[in-house]
């Protein structure tokens, strides 16, 4: 009995099978990588804005309402404990195609958090850059006395937002 190899044609064959079914496994898998993306995105913002307010609410408890307006501008991160493991931290205006994709960073001169999405990612820019997802904290507050600035003895604080600069929106 002789041993028997495999033939060209049936070696061809089977590449070619492996090769559909890989096609087949990225085109299912890479809108699943997007969407865990968009998922990723959304828990960061939320932990940013749930560590605004707490941050608000102690200076208040403390007795310092009046820094409250420091907190716009700032960065957000720095009242996480632990900031997420893609946030690459503080630059000044940095050319965004230096960064690595699906990131954070704090612009210190613009006073913005900005995401830079993943490539699987499908961020709709509706305004602004395509590159780039950026986000002020933005303190809200009903000016009773109409003098412009925030008194805490006379205006009713509304809260810190983490408001997107420009509208987007994901597609998946």
């Amino acid at each position: 009995m002789t041993a028997r190899g495999f033939t060209l044609l049936e070696l061809v064959i089977v590449i070619v099978i492996i090769a559909v079914l890989a096609g087949f496994l990225l085109d299912r898998v890479l809108p699943l990588v997007g969407q865990a993306e968009r998922v990723a995105f959304q828990q960061v913002r939320a932990q940013v804005q749930s560590a605004l307010l707490l941050e608000a609410a102690e200076r208040i408890a403390r007795g310092e309402s009046s820094s409250l307006s420091e907190l716009a501008g700032a960065n957000p991160m720095s009242l996480l404990l632990h900031p997420p493991g893609n946030y690459v931290g503080e630059r000044s205006r940095p050319p965004i195609s230096d960064l690595p994709r699906a990131t954070w960073h704090f612009d210190s001169r613009e006073g913005r958090l900005v995401y830079r999405p993943g490539r699987q990612a499908k961020v709709e820019a509706l305004d602004g850059p395509d590159d780039r997802i950026e986000l002020a904290v933005s303190f809200a507050y009903r000016d009773r006395d109409g003098d412009g600035r925030y008194q805490p003895s006379v205006d009713h604080f509304d809260g810190l937002r983490l408001a997107p600069v420009y509208p987007f929106r994901w597609l998946d």
